[in-house]
């Protein structure tokens, strides 16, 4: 072969794995990671770490006295979990998955709630009635907000500047100014409202009423409760499609979960699944809802596609995940 045919084939043969490398590369990056679903265990002082992608536990790691609430910052690869009798919350490093730091917070923390960024995060405490306000950087409480009697469930709407909270023994849902941490508006729902579901086009804020077995459907744009669901019994928590076309309740003493069409708003379906449902969440696709089931110490995995639970998976003792706890990576 000549000198400058051969010269011609390798460069061609060195073009050729350039752009396979290249497109290699390409596809890893487009390929994001699987979400994570984070189990606070509330019997065993642990978390679970749940692969979405397998179905399976990872890892379970020792988190605090009592863990019950958990929020993720979907951008500062934290998770912050309330522990109600340790009366601090613990910040998880999500990249080492080691406890980086125990805050202490008031008497009776339950319901937490955080920013995307994670830089601040919101504490209820249900015996003090108020929410605190954490810097999680400083690992110290930055200012107290005065809120109802035993307040439980929060989100926080970054693009609205808001603050969401439930009360469960005042019947109210209370709106909050993140930038000047005051509250808006006090809107009445139904009875011991505790678990809080936002839409996806933050218009729409769910309260879930343990007592009254039913859920508030509040307008934001108005605050006022809209309309009013009946579900199970002793509904506990919620959670909304990511394209905003269904509502899941768990209901604690059903040990079922309500799936509710939100176009025409009522119950389409109801689903069994362990003992006492509490936390629900999503996986971003909205294919798959994760249920903590605190009787039995599992996680009933189910299928949106045709509502049949596909897996049920062994947790910790009083699976419980109080927030929204499944990454969004």
């Amino acid at each position: 072969m000549p000198k400058h045919s051969c010269l011609a084939w390798l460069k061609a043969i060195k073009l050729i794995a350039f752009f396979l490398i290249f497109s290699s590369a390409i596809s890893g990056c487009a390929t994001p990671q699987p979400p994570h679903a984070y189990i606070t265990n509330q019997l065993s002082d642990d978390l679970s770490i749940i692969d979405t992608a397998t179905q399976q536990v990872i890892h379970t790691i020792p988190i605090g006295n009592r863990p019950v609430g958990i929020a993720i910052s979907q951008q500062g690869q934290r998770a912050f979990i309330t522990n109600s009798e340790g009366v601090d919350v613990s910040v998880l490093d999500l990249n080492t998955l080691t406890v980086i730091a125990h805050i202490p917070v008031g008497a009776g923390p339950v319901g937490i709630a955080t920013n995307k960024a994670g830089s601040l995060v919101y504490v209820a405490d249900w015996y003090q009635h108020t929410v605190s306000v954490i810097d999680p950087a400083e690992e110290k409480i930055i200012t107290s907000i005065p809120v109802g009697k035993s307040p439980a469930g929060m989100i926080v709407d970054d693009q609205s500047h808001r603050l969401y909270v439930a009360n469960r023994d005042d019947n109210t849902v209370m709106i909050i100014d993140t930038d000047t941490n005051q509250v808006l508006h006090s809107i009445a729902v139904g009875t011991a409202p505790f678990g809080l579901a936002l839409a996806p086009d933050n218009n729409t804020l769910y309260s879930v009423n343990v007592g009254s077995n039913d859920v508030s459907v509040i307008d934001l744009k108005s605050a006022m409760q809209t309309n009013t669901i009946n579900v199970g019994e002793w509904p506990y928590c919620a959670v909304v499609s990511p394209d905003n076309s269904h509502l899941y309740v768990t209901n604690q003493d059903d040990s079922t979960i309500s799936i509710i069409d939100l176009i025409n708003p009522s119950i389409i379906q109801t689903i069994d699944v362990g003992d006492s449902p509490e936390g629900i969440d999503i996986t971003p696709d909205g294919q798959f809802l994760y249920v903590t089931n605190w009787g039995d110490g599992t996680v009933s995995v189910i299928n949106t596609d045709n509502y049949q639970t596909e897996k049920v998976i062994k947790t910790g003792t009083g699976s419980r995940a109080f927030g929204l706890f499944i990454s969004h990576d």
